[in-house]
């Protein structure tokens, strides 16, 4: 599950990465610009990202929300995916380190 958790979040990073420069090397000024995460998400379903604060904020926590969430939605969307890929890949290598040392220990003792 982690495995496949990490290959779409990378693959959704390279899009994001792919469409950012595209954007940037079609501008006039021809500067790369990496568009946030709040941007995206703004882009594809505004009202859910307006709703997001005042929900945090009231059934979770003000502190979460600044400087927490609203921090990652500032950050370029192609690092998020891309960090988001790479934990749950760790996840993944991890829980299999995890399996391989129980199978051999109960290999060993059994």
């Amino acid at each position: 599950m982690f495995r496949l958790l990490a290959a779409l979040f990378l693959l959704l990073g390279l899009i994001t990465l792919a469409v950012d420069l595209y954007s940037s090397l079609s501008s006039d000024d021809g500067a790369i610009r990496l568009a946030a995460l709040g941007e995206w998400w703004a882009w594809i379903h505004r009202d859910s990202l307006l709703m997001l604060q005042p929900a945090v904020e009231r059934h979770i926590s003000p502190v979460l929300w600044d400087p927490g969430i609203q921090t990652v939605l500032e950050w370029p969307a192609a690092a998020d995916f891309a960090g988001l890929g790479a934990i749950f890949w760790l996840l993944h290598v991890w829980g299999r380190r995890r399996r391989l040392r129980r199978r051999a220990r109960l290999r060993f003792h059994g």
